[in-house]
């Protein structure tokens, strides 16, 4: 309910402000309450004004700070990109040592299903 009564009377400034002639000189026709909201919208936008006018300064050196931060960064992004492009080509290709040495072998597991058990050295009447 307080919101809606909020809204109202931000509505109603608005609508107001955009008639006001933003001077002090109370209108034959208006009555107390549409001169309070047309001289409180007159000087809301007064405000408004005088803000962005003094943040001007402050919003011309962050652009230019953003410029020449993306400049800056542009140029570095260039300069690596073609180092890395010339660095490249100037070395001449490296090729992969093969490896020749004999390498131990391992059995491999039988791939058939289970084998007979090997005779035991017990069993063995050579032995």
């Amino acid at each position: 309910m307080n919101s809606y009564l909020i809204y109202a009377l931000l509505g109603m400034l608005l609508v107001l402000n955009v008639r006001a002639d933003c001077d002090d000189t109370k209108a034959p026709d208006d009555s107390d309450f549409t001169h309070f909201f047309k001289n409180l919208g007159c000087k809301v936008k007064q405000g408004a004004e005088d803000v962005a006018e003094a943040a001007k300064p402050y919003a011309t050196k962050i652009n230019e700070g953003a410029k020449d931060i993306g400049s800056k960064l542009a140029q570095k992004y260039d300069d690596i990109k073609h180092h890395l492009s010339d660095d490249s080509s100037d070395k001449p290709q490296v090729t992969p040592v093969v490896y020749d040495a004999p390498t131990e072998k391992v059995p491999l597991a039988p791939i058939g299903g289970p084998q007979p058990p090997l005779p035991s050295v017990a069993s063995n009447p050579a032995a």
